[in-house]
């Protein structure tokens, strides 16, 4: 694990620290570098603007990152390359969570020296970022549903017969003009 990725809170210095870095696809797809699930499929590094500052007894992280992702194209099955962004914001204490406090607190408790593994924050902020379901464009048409061809390389050559239709016997309705 490269040491820049680790900050202790503590000993942050009081002008705050500042990345504006590419996160290595290595360090990001290698679980001995953390907890939190590995990003498979990263089609190269990950930058990461980040702003790690004290605002009196909390600690702010924020910043974007961005970068892209081998997907699958929810309409063709094609793979692609999903282009991904977000922003990253967090607030730290350090210490226990106080008993009476509501679970619904934005701010995450961290125990004292208050180590943070930033590999394992880019990670979550990926996964909460996900989407099912992506496309690989606007103008993706999809598979054919009778022979199952990639309609953007191919023109279908199927014959659908749809007689079989629920509302096939609607064709032959005469309407009054």
């Amino acid at each position: 694990m490269q040491r820049q990725w680790l900050v202790t809170l503590q000993k942050l210095p009081s002008a705050g620290r500042q990345w504006d870095a590419d996160v290595p696809k290595e360090l990001l797809e290698d679980p001995a570098c953390g907890t939190v699930d590995v990003l498979p499929g990263l089609c190269g590094d990950m930058h990461w603007r980040l702003l790690l500052e004290r605002i009196g007894g909390q600690f702010r992280l924020s910043g974007e990152w961005q970068g892209a992702m081998k997907r699958s194209c929810g309409r063709c099955n094609a793979e692609f390359d999903w282009q991904m962004s977000g922003q990253t914001e967090r607030e730290y204490m350090l210490g226990a969570a106080p008993a009476d406090e509501e679970s619904e607190s934005d701010c995450e408790y961290v125990m004292p020296p208050g180590e943070l593994n930033l590999v394992d924050v880019l990670r979550e902020d990926v996964w909460l970022a996900w989407k099912a379901g992506v496309i690989c464009s606007d103008s993706c048409k999809g598979l054919c549903q009778g022979c199952g061809v990639n309609l953007n390389r191919v023109a279908c050559q199927c014959k659908q017969d749809d007689s079989e239709h629920p509302f096939a016997a609607l064709r032959s309705l005469k309407l009054d003009d």
